[in-house]
């Protein structure tokens, strides 16, 4: 078993990764959200822990990538030293699904680890969304809507679950690279921009009058269910 550890901090690396270790347990650290999101498209991890306690780190990227791959047997902790409860909410309502906050020492930590391992891995998958009128089948990896049901790649399919998961709240150019790619924005640009075409034209989302797929000049994408104005947009929530 392997646990990916997000932390500039050398001494906590050192502590959790000895108490791991004492269980037969490795640990792989990383200082970047983008190399942490490439391991995991590579290697297996039972968790990925995130430490703030120097940083509000944003794991947003993480979760997302999670997200729009099915992902829900990979439990994320974050840990933080000086979080009012607001912070805390924030990071739950992100999808973070154990924090740990104050000054906890490495058993503790390793007992939230353990029990949150345990409760993930008899998570049940999430197969469809249903979002203004379309439904989303991860597994027969289509997309209803009206009297139509289209057929998407999996990076269609990945793209189309986080956007309409976000329904009315700006996804940047950055988020959806990272999420569905696994890659900086430069260097998925073409390519994303070629899958939000497809996906306008296979799922009618270019329709004035009905839901749409908006692009915010310069930022990103926005899913605009039909009954959501888009000046009802929101700006993403970092966690």
């Amino acid at each position: 078993m392997r646990i990916a550890l997000f932390t500039f901090s050398d001494v906590l690396f050192k502590q959790i990764n000895e108490g791991f270790e004492q269980s037969g347990t490795s640990c792989t650290r990383f200082t970047d959200e983008l190399s942490l999101i490439r391991f995991l498209q590579r290697d297996s991890a039972a968790l990925v822990i995130f430490d703030a306690t120097q940083s509000q780190i944003p794991a947003l990227a993480t979760l997302e990538w999670r997200s729009c791959h099915f992902r829900t047997d990979l439990p994320v902790m974050m840990i933080g030293r000086s979080w009012d409860s607001g912070a805390v909410i924030e990071a739950l309502d992100a999808g973070v699904d154990e924090v740990v906050i104050g000054t906890a020492n490495v058993d503790e930590i390793m007992a939230r680890s353990r029990r949150v391992i345990a409760r993930c891995r008899g998570s049940r998958v999430v197969d469809r969304l249903a979002v203004a009128g379309y439904t989303i089948d991860r597994t027969a990896r289509t997309v209803s809507f009206g009297e139509r049901r289209v057929s998407l790649t999996a990076r269609e399919l990945s793209l189309a679950w986080l956007l309409f998961m976000n329904a009315g709240t700006l996804m940047s150019r950055e988020q959806l690279a990272h999420a569905v790619w696994g890659k900086d924005a430069d260097l998925a640009g073409r390519s994303l921009e070629q899958h939000i075409y497809k996906l306008r034209s296979k799922l009618a989302l270019d329709n004035r009058d009905g839901s749409q797929l908006k692009t915010v000049y310069s930022l990103g994408y926005v899913f605009v269910p039909r009954e959501q104005e888009a000046t009802e947009c929101r700006e993403p929530v970092a966690a």
